[in-house]
Parts: structure tokens; C-alpha cells; sequence
């Protein structure tokens, strides 16, 4: 009966199939023939994605690909034991390339509940599926074009905003924020032209206009940040144009405050350095290759009494004494030849007939290259007991700040000899102060002794040297990987008589550079216990990691750091510099330490020392680690150093360089304002009695009374300065008569009536003051403090507290 029935469905089904054939989409009739399906019917539809024309009577797996089979199976499985519909999409490679179907598969279920018949008729949505994938591909892309740009606006290091059409902040980055001071919420809405300086708006306005209408446009401009100072920024515009309108315009703003005031201070310093081989305080002499003499400064005349005119030609060498000419001749054919710097000394016969003893330096010229000329650097060599008076003095005085340094700190003089070290360097090296003095100790590996010379050599030239990387030798032989800092000092006349040396130990952390290409994990152990901060960027200048000092350090945890960009928190001065030297890196160049200024979590800023360095694979940049130190207290004692050469160590009060250097701006102040300048010479009363009395001990006492009660007297209303001994001078500038400086004497002399009681004996205070006026009794520097001194010597002839106003032809006593 079963049978029949099944029969019947067939022939039905079969008288049914001249409507199936004009269907347009495959139809299939399966039949269940044992575990698989065999093809009963087939559309004209399903033939010509086939391209078969015997199908019927096959089975499936005759028909189709293995895999595609195992796909199909478990779904016609599904329906004959369910006797429900499946649906299903399914993907087929053909001839044509790939058909994407919908397939319904339909049971066809017979009298008996049985099912040996389904029904597939098949979709085509091929198209319909390309379009949806295509939509989506698009869309992807400009979800991926947006984040782009919202990375490249959000992560440039410069500021980047967009305007509309009426000139209003539409969105900005974080840089507009810090180079504004202005939050976003605070700009956002408001019109750009409302933070345009005064004396740019107008070409602003008309930029942003041209901007508007479609032209990228770069210019300059300032602006008033929030505290209403003057920022300059090279401003670059983008219209923002959609269907072939102009809607908005990007701008980048790079700032160029820092670039302008360079530029200026350029010129300024050139302008500056026109006077400096005039006013050099040392004398300088300019030779030609075959030695001619082309020109000298002033300071030649004052050491040797001779005129350029004198000295030229064959003069110059008639006036050598015949022993010193080979001596001169050779020294100068050696700067010649090995383009290096030669010193040496020789007498020379002043104009006036005596012998003076001369220090010579000659520095080859060199242009492009090419030495063009020599310069001769000419001193007196008898300021060399000065300098070494000088020398002692600053060296107590640093034992102040060396007792407490943890890095090893030293003194050497002009020939490279050590005449002190702090604590700090007898714990680190072995050696006592005593032995390194007298030449018993060493630490410089005998290989290495000419690269200290040389570091002499550039300290003698006036070079700062900093993060010298060299090796030491302890007591023990030990070698040490140092990091060396030299700063020259100067006596009051500006010359160089030593070098302060600050040593940074860092062998550990050398060594920690060698495990680190060693093994990641050892590099990481290793980064994580030092005491500097081991940095890892990526090639986006992205922070990949950080070593745990950086919390120590900076106050920020490593999650506060790690993906962003390296420039974060550096101060926006150095930010170039330290963007610069990695960039360096990535193009090949060699690493190099620089000092930067790092933002501390608490809002202050430490200085910190960062030394980039490539991680290369195969000779390829893949990465750059930094190391850094905080070097604040570094700074802070070089500054303090630095500081001393200023000032007197016995008094406190500015010292004679100081006092140059104040004259020298009182005169170019009272140039420009048409006001006066007073020198006031001072000079102890009977302090050379005072000392062979009571003492030294008294004597110093009496000074720095002296000095305390000048100081008083001329508070703010000029400068007192110490000028050696009990010699002591006053500036009063921008005065307007000759009666503010005869007030100050007065002043003065009045405050040293009471005398001094010291160690229960009362000494009287006494000077005499000297009193010389810009312009109307000179208008050069060194004059007037002559004329100074010659009013005060004849203020002292009267034996009494006096003082007089310097008077070319007569001159006359007050008291």
C-alpha cells in the first residue's frame, strides 16, 4: 500500500514539473537512497550551476565535493528524522566563480508518517550577499579612516583644532589645552579670533577667511593665553571640504615662542660677539696662514704698549728677543700642521722697555675645513698666583656641598692635578684624599690617560663637558664604569683656573646593558632593581614599558604610563630636543644623553638625564629603550657652584667680576636713559695696623663689618661688592646728579663712627671714599674706576674719614 502510495507521489510530483522548470531559482528533488540521497529531479536552474545535464538517479556525493557534502548531509538527515523544514545558506564554487544559496529543504512525508522525499529549492542571493559584505568592508574602512585621524589629531604633538564657518572651536586636542591654558570646555563654541593678539588679528581674520574659501594657508600669529601672555605659533590651515563645500578648516598650530626668541637673542649675541674680540679681556692677536699679523684688540696695546701698525710685519719679530723667535716660529708652524691648539710662554720687551713673561695660545682657525689663520689668546702669566689664591678659596667653599654628595666629587687644576675629593670618592674608589694629592693613587687605566688629557685640553678652551662615558680603576683594581661631568671655574677675571668633576657610578647599570642582550627575562630583573628608569617605545613612540623606579622616581605608576606617548609630562622646551635625538636614532645616528625637564605626579619638575638607545634586529630599528636619572640634585649643586664665582667668600657681598659685570650694565642703561653713574671707591682706615695688632682674626672681623654696614647703606639703591683686601667699591646707577652720590658718602662714612667690639676690645671703623662720575668725568669703564682710586688716594692723605669727588684740575675735600 506504502508503495503505491510513494508511486502515486512520483507520478504526481512528475506532472508537476513543467512548472518547476521555468522556476528561476535551482529546485532539487532528493530521495533517501540507503545513508545518502540521490537526485530524483532536477531544475534547468540547478543544471546550469551544476553544469551537469545527468544528475537524476545520482547520488549526492557523485554530484558534489567531498566537503561540501558533509555540510549538506547533517541538514537532509535532519529533516527526513524531523520531518520539519531546514533552512540553511550555503556557499559553492562554480565555473563562474563562487554562488551564494538560501536553500529550504521541504519534507515530503507519505501516508505512513514516512519521509523518503525532500524538496530543496535554492535561493540565489549571491549578489545580495556581496552587497551586504561590501557594505560592511565599507563601513569598516571608515570606522578605520576615522580612528586615524582621531589618533593623529589626538596624538600630535603639536596643537590641532577645527573651526567653522563662523570661526569657532568645533574640536581640539589635548596640546590646544597646554598651549592655551584655556580647558576644552572653555574653548569650545567660542570664536579663535577671541585669543589672537592684537597686532595679528586682522592678518588672522583674513587668513582664516582664505581658509574658508578653500586655500590651505600657512602664516604666523600670536596669541594670549590664559595667564595673558604671548604665545607665537606657525599656523598651518586644511579646509575641511564635503560634497564641494568648504564645512570647516583643520589647523596645526606648531609653536615657535621658543624659535623667535632664539632668532632674536641670535642676533643679539651677534651683535654681542662684534665687541667681543675688542673688549676680550685677554689679548688676541689674528695671523694668516703665511703669519702675518691682520689684527689685534685693544688688550694687546694695554699688555704690550704696542699699536697694530707697530706690530705688523717684520716689527713684530724685531721686537721678540732673539732667544723666544724659533720658540714663536715653531709653535706656529705646529698649529699649522696639526690644526690643533699649541700653548706656550715667552718674554716679550714691552713698548716701554721692560720685560713682560706672556702666555700664548694659538688656536687654529678653521672654516670649512680649511685653517685660514691662527688666533693668538695673549696673558699676563702673573695672574696666575691670583688664580690659584682664587682656586683655594672656591675649593673650602665646596667642601660644603661635597660632605653630603653621594657621588664621588673632585677638584683638579689647569695641568689636570687633584687637589681635592669629597667623601663621596674615598668610599667609591679606596683611595685617600691624601694619596690621590701626592700622586700615590690613580684611577685612570694607563690606556686611557690620553683621553683625560684631552678632556684638560677642552676644559683650558672653556668647554662644559657633560655625561662623559670613560672607565676608573679603584684601589683594588676594580674597574669602574663612570659618568663624568666637567664644569670649568673661572677666577674674577674670567679665566679658567680648575674644573669641578662630578663622577656617576654607574657599573651596574653597564652591566645590566650587557644582560639585557643576553636575555629578556635577565633585562627584566635587571631593569626592575636599578635605581634609573629603563624605558621600552615602540616605533609610535609609544611607552610598551616601564621599569618600577619610574614610580619612585616620577610619582606616576606604570599603568599610568604604559601606551602613552614618551613625550608625556617633558617639559615643552626639551620635547623637541628629546624628539630629535630619537628621530636621530631611527635614521641611523648615534645615541646621545640629553637632560630634559619631567613633569613630578605632584605638579613640580625634576630634571632628569635620558640616554636613547636602538634595539636592533638584524641592523633594523625595532625599538627604543631609554635610561633615565634624576639629576636634580645634580643641577642644583652645579648651579649653587656656579653661583660662587660671584660672590665673595669672606663677606658674602658680589665680588669684583661681579662688579664689572653690574658697571658694564649701568653704563649701557644710563647710555639709553641719559641718567649718571657714580663709582664710590672705599678703602679701610689703618687696617693694615688693625691687622698686625689684633690679628688676622680681627682683621677679617673688621671686614666683614665693613662689608655689612656698606651692604646696609646702599641696600637696593645700587650695587657693594668686595674688590679685594679692605678695598671696597659701590655702582649707583641711573642717579641724576652728583649730590646722590655725595648723600651715599655721607651715608656711609656716618655708619662707621661706632666702632666694631670684637673679643672685648672696640676698634674704630674707618675709610676714605673716592667718588668718580659717568659721563662727566669718563665714559669708559676702567677710567672711572681709575679716577675713582686716584679721588680716594688723595681723600686718604688727610689722615681722617673723608671723602673726595675726582676733579681733573682742582678738587676739593668734603666731610
Amino acid at each position: 500500500m506504502e508503495n503505491y502510495y510513494i508511486k502515486n507521489i512520483d507520478q504526481d510530483f512528475l506532472a508537476s514539473t513543467a512548472l518547476l522548470d521555468v522556476i528561476k531559482d535551482p529546485v532539487f528533488l532528493m530521495k533517501k537512497d540507503r545513508d545518502s540521497f540521490k537526485y530524483v529531479y532536477v531544475n534547468p536552474a540547478a543544471l546550469t550551476i551544476l553544469k551537469m545535464q545527468e544528475i537524476t538517479g545520482r547520488r549526492i556525493e557523485e554530484v558534489l565535493p567531498p566537503e561540501v557534502c558533509q555540510r549538506l548531509m547533517p541538514h537532509y538527515r535532519k529533516v527526513q528524522s524531523t520531518k520539519e523544514s531546514v533552512e540553511f545558506t550555503e556557499r559553492i564554487q562554480t565555473e563562474n566563480g563562487e554562488f551564494i544559496g538560501e536553500t529550504m529543504l521541504n519534507p515530503i512525508v507519505s501516508k505512513g508518517h514516512g519521509c523518503l522525499y525532500i524538496l530543496a529549492i535554492v535561493r540565489d542571493v549571491t549578489e545580495r550577499e556581496r552587497k551586504k559584505q561590501l557594505l560592511l568592508d565599507t563601513q569598516r574602512e571608515m570606522e578605520i579612516e576615522r580612528k586615524r585621524l582621531k589618533s593623529l589629531v589626538n596624538n600630535n604633538v603639536n596643537p590641532v583644532f577645527e573651526f567653522d564657518q563662523q570661526k569657532k572651536f568645533t574640536s581640539l586636542n589635548k596640546m590646544v589645552s597646554e598651549a592655551t591654558g584655556f580647558c576644552e570646555e572653555e574653548l569650545l563654541g567660542t570664536s579663535i579670533l577671541s585669543l589672537v593678539a592684537d597686532d595679528c588679528l586682522e592678518e588672522t581674520r583674513s587668513n582664516f577667511e582664505k581658509a574658508l574659501k578653500g586655500q590651505s594657508i600657512d602664516f604666523e600669529t600670536s596669541i594670549y593665553t590664559k595667564d595673558r601672555q604671548t604665545a607665537t605659533f606657525q599656523m598651518n590651515t586644511i579646509p575641511i571640504i564635503i560634497e564641494e563645500e568648504v564645512i570647516g578648516v583643520y589647523a596645526i598650530a606648531k609653536a615657535i615662542t621658543e624659535q623667535k626668541e632664539t632668532e632674536r637673542l641670535l642676533q643679539e649675541s651677534e651683535q654681542r660677539y662684534k665687541s667681543l674680540f675688542e673688549n676680550h679681556p685677554h689679548g688676541i692677536m689674528t695671523f694668516d696662514r703665511e703669519g702675518n699679523l691682520l689684527s689685534i684688540n685693544r688688550r694687546i696695546e694695554s699688555i704690550t704698549g704696542h699699536t697694530l701698525t707697530e706690530l705688523g710685519g717684520e716689527l713684530y719679530l724685531s721686537i721678540i728677543l732673539n732667544e723666544e723667535a724659533e720658540k714663536v716660529s715653531n709653535n706656529f708652524y705646529k698649529t699649522l700642521s696639526e690644526r690643533q691648539p699649541v700653548q706656550y710662554e715667552l718674554t716679550f720687551r714691552h713698548k716701554n722697555g721692560h720685560l713682560i713673561e706672556l702666555q700664548v695660545i694659538n688656536i687654529p682657525i678653521i672654516i670649512d675645513s680649511h685653517l685660514v689663520g691662527i688666533h693668538g689668546i695673549i696673558t699676563d702669566v702673573t695672574v696666575i698666583n691670583q688664580a690659584q689664591k682664587a682656586l683655594i678659596a672656591t675649593k673650602k667653599e665646596l667642601e660644603v656641598f661635597w660632605d653630603n654628595s653621594t657621588d664621588p666629587i673632585f677638584y683638579i687644576d689647569t695641568k689636570g692635578d687633584i687637589l681635592k675629593v669629597n667623601p663621596a670618592f674615598e668610599k667609591t674608589f679606596g683611595f685617600t684624599e691624601e694619596e690621590m694629592v701626592t700622586g700615590k693613587g690613580t684611577i685612570i687605566p694607563p690606556h686611557m690617560r690620553h683621553d683625560q688629557i684631552n678632556i684638560v685640553g677642552r676644559i683650558l678652551n672653556g668647554e662644559t663637558v657633560n655625561s662623559h662615558d670613560t672607565l676608573r680603576l679603584t684601589k683594588t683594581g676594580k674597574p669602574l664604569n663612570i659618568i663624568s661631568s666637567y664644569s670649568p671655574v673661572r677666577n674674577a677675571d674670567k679665566e679658567i683656573i680648575g674644573a669641578t668633576i662630578i663622577y656617576k657610578n654607574v657599573t651596574e647599570l653597564k652591566m645590566a646593558e650587557k644582560e639585557l642582550l643576553k636575555s629578556q627575562e635577565k633585562y627584566k630583573t635587571i631593569t626592575e632593581s636599578t635605581f634609573d628608569i629603563v624605558t621600552m617605545i615602540n616605533l609610535d613612540g609609544l611607552i610598551e614599558y616601564v621599569s618600577p623606579a619610574y614610580e619612585t622616581i616620577s610619582g606616576y605608576s606604570a599603568d599610568d604610563c604604559i601606551g602613552t606617548s614618551l613625550m608625556t609630562n617633558i617639559h615643552p622646551e626639551d620635547s623637541p630636543d628629546l624628539t630629535e635625538s630619537i628621530s636621530s636614532l631611527l635614521e641611523g645616528g648615534k645615541p646621545a644623553t640629553i637632560e630634559v625637564r619631567f613633569m613630578h605626579r605632584e605638579g613640580h619638575y625634576i630634571w632628569m638625564e635620558v640616554s636613547p638607545t636602538p634595539v636592533l634586529e638584524n641592523g633594523e630599528v625595532k625599538q627604543i629603550f631609554t635610561i633615565s636619572r634624576d639629576i636634580t640634585e645634580r643641577r642644583r649643586l652645579q648651579e649653587k657652584i656656579e653661583r660662587m664665582a660671584f660672590y665673595d667668600h669672606l663677606t658674602g657681598i658680589p665680588n669684583r667680576r661681579t662688579f664689572d659685570d653690574k658697571l658694564e650694565k649701568a653704563f649701557n642703561q644710563a647710555k639709553s636713559t641719559g641718567k649718571k653713574v657714580a663709582v664710590l671707591m672705599l678703602d679701610g682706615q689703618k687696617f693694615k695696623q688693625i691687622n698686625d695688632q689684633y690679628g688676622h682674626d680681627t682683621g677679617d672681623a673688621v671686614i666683614r663689618e665693613m662689608a655689612m654696614r656698606l651692604q646696609s647703606c646702599v641696600n637696593s639703591m645700587g650695587t657693594a661688592a668686595r674688590l679685594g683686601g679692605d678695598e671696597m667699591g659701590v655702582i649707583l646707577p641711573a642717579i641724576d646728579s652728583l649730590e646722590a652720590a655725595e648723600d651715599m658718602a655721607k651715608k656711609i662714612l656716618r655708619s662707621y663712627e661706632t666702632p666694631l667690639c670684637f673679643n672685648g676690645v672696640n676698634i674704630k671703623i674707618g675709610a676714605g671714599i673716592g667718588i668718580s662720575l659717568y659721563p662727566d668725568h669718563s665714559i669708559d669703564e676702567k677710567q672711572l674706576i681709575k679716577f675713582a682710586d686716584l679721588a680716594l688716594y688723595e681723600a686718604k692723605k688727610i689722615g681722617r674719614d673723608m671723602y673726595k669727588v675726582y676733579e681733573p684740575d682742582c678738587m676739593e675735600f668734603r666731610g
